[in-house]
């Protein structure tokens, strides 16, 4: 028989530890100005100066510091600073209280926290941002509430008073 020793300097772990990915984020410094189109694949952070258009896959954050003079183009985009110029987005834009935005945006989702300033329009039409769910459209909703309002407003037995107060309602809408 033999007689075995443990092995003590050989530790075994219990448990795995796991590593959470960041995206990673390109950064715009404060000294920095550019002057063209900035694209990317990563987060953006914004701190210095631009001019010209931004293009990022994913999102774009305008620091206190951050100074824009472009349209931007992203899938999220966050205002701490000032963004002169449209902003159009596929999830989200939000403008922080301090944040300053002059353009238009167009976006599924906009958040604008009191004390932010922004001068422009907002189009959150899904159609433009994000396919429709199946179902009727505004236009046919809208056609069969007029059809309803129409057939209430006829007198009972006098058609042809109401088709002929339907023709002239349209006539007239045409002219």
């Amino acid at each position: 028989m033999g007689v075995f020793k443990k092995d003590e300097s050989v530790k075994t772990v219990s448990t795995i530890q796991k590593v959470e990915s960041k995206p990673h984020r390109s950064v715009i410094g404060k000294t920095l100005f550019i002057k063209g189109e900035l694209s990317s694949d990563e987060e953006v952070l914004i701190e210095g100066k631009i001019e010209g258009k931004i293009k990022i896959q994913h999102r774009v954050i305008i620091g206190k510091n951050g100074t824009v003079n472009a349209d931007i183009e992203a899938r999220e985009v966050v205002i701490k600073g000032a963004v002169n110029g449209n902003v159009n987005c596929s999830y989200k834009v939000e403008v922080v209280p301090e944040g300053i935005l002059n353009g238009n945006i167009v976006s599924e989702r906009v958040v604008l926290a009191e004390g932010a300033i922004f001068k422009g329009n907002i189009d959150m039409n899904t159609a433009t941002t994000a396919p429709q769910p199946p179902g009727k459209s505004d236009q046919e909703e809208l056609k069969e509430v007029e059809k309803k309002e129409v057939s209430e407003e006829k007198p009972e037995g006098d058609d042809k008073a109401a088709t002929k107060a339907t023709k002239a309602s349209k006539k007239d809408k045409e002219s």
